[in-house]
């Protein structure tokens, strides 16, 4: 590309940097399944991000036929809210730096390529942060990712499933904070503490209205005889389905099944000795990500780069929002002039929002113990 008068180069911004935030949407798997489902939300708006969740249904009780019936006011639903956070990338270049790098001696235009690396940088970062804890210390300005509201209790090695200790958005994700019972019939409960059905049976919307589902893989209660992940990937993941799909209906069933590169070629393992063929994802294929994106039960099974190891996460992207209070995903400035020197071009890019969740219809998969 031709270097061009300074007074163009001053005055008009490339036209590369148009749209470049969706450019960062396509190599990943899950923020592109999220924009295929419109969950990419812009220009929201106001001090804080504020949701609600519904937590209760209204009582149902039987009626003989001319009994007196009462009325009561029924308070179904609980509000979360989160701050917004956000990201920054800068670079700059000098007058004389873009002079030296010119000619044919130029082997990278430094001045042209710089978004773009900046935009590469961001999506790396942005994509690795869904996965980790808002909450926790030195992370006040980082956006509250999957591990914010997973933290687990009363694991044990029999334990199929870990109950839960943790909050979100102002209010706990622990079974039964705001009330509620389950059913406690079979003779060996998933968590031993919990002593209930959960989250096979029946019982109450308050419950588990804001409780993941914590899948401990490592348990020796799947009937396999063993604790390795190899040999349990397909039960775990079968029954996740199961139970995201019974307690949340059409809006808990997943989409998408992200795991750990290490659990991921653990489940190909499996599947090489019970399979001939692996079953590919249609959704992911129409998507552009033909390989290495398996099929179970209709779930999506991939690696994810950014997915810690010896985790899984498991969502319905239904449930999910990824909000920018800018009017695109990413936004990017420059190059600019730096008003300090006059002698620097400036490059920045960013990112405003939070990542919403709906922790009832997510579940972790993990060895807790």
């Amino acid at each position: 590309m031709a270097d061009e008068w300074i007074g163009i180069v001053n005055t008009t911004r490339p036209r590369y940097m148009k749209g470049a935030s969706d450019l960062t949407l396509r190599s990943r798997l899950l923020l592109a399944m999220l924009r295929s489902k419109g969950r990419i939300e812009r220009n929201a708006s106001g001090d804080v991000c504020k949701w609600q969740v519904e937590f209760s249904q209204p009582v149902v009780n039987s009626h003989a036929d001319g009994g007196q019936i009462d009325f009561s006011n029924h308070d179904a639903f609980r509000q979360l809210e989160i701050d917004w956070r956000g990201y920054v990338a800068t670079d700059t270049l000098t007058k004389k730096q873009k002079a030296m790098n010119a000619g044919e001696e130029q082997l990278i235009n430094l001045f042209q390529t710089k978004n773009n690396r900046l935009m590469k940088s961001l999506q790396n970062n942005f994509c690795g942060e869904l996965y980790k804890n808002g909450s926790s210390s030195g992370r006040e300005n980082n956006i509250h990712g999957l591990d914010t509201f997973l933290t687990a209790a009363n694991t044990a090695a029999t334990n199929r499933i870990s109950s839960n200790n943790d909050s979100y958005g102002g209010l706990d994700t622990d079974q039964a904070d705001q009330g509620g019972s389950w059913s406690s019939n079979l003779s060996t409960y998933p968590n031993a503490t919990l002593a209930v059905d959960w989250p096979d049976g029946q019982g109450d919307s308050e419950y588990d209205y804001l409780s993941a589902k914590l899948v401990n893989w490592s348990a020796s209660n799947w009937g396999t005889g063993s604790v390795l992940w190899e040999d349990n990937c397909w039960r775990v993941i079968s029954q996740t389905i199961t139970w995201l799909t019974v307690t949340g209906g059409k809006a808990g069933m997943p989409d998408i099944c992200v795991l750990a590169p290490n659990l991921f070629q653990g489940y190909k393992n499996h599947e090489e000795a019970t399979r001939r063929i692996n079953i590919p994802h249609k959704a992911a294929q129409d998507l552009g990500f033909a390989g290495n994106v398996l099929n179970q039960d209709g779930v999506a099974i991939s690696a994810d780069f950014d997915c810690p190891a010896n985790k899984g996460y498991m969502l319905n992207l239904d449930e999910v929002t990824i909000s920018s209070i800018m009017p695109e995903l990413f936004w990017g400035e420059g190059p600019d002039k730096d008003p300090r020197t006059m002698w620097s071009y400036l490059w920045g890019c960013g990112f405003y929002g939070n990542a919403k969740w709906n922790p009832r219809h997510v579940a972790r998969l993990n060895n807790d113990a």
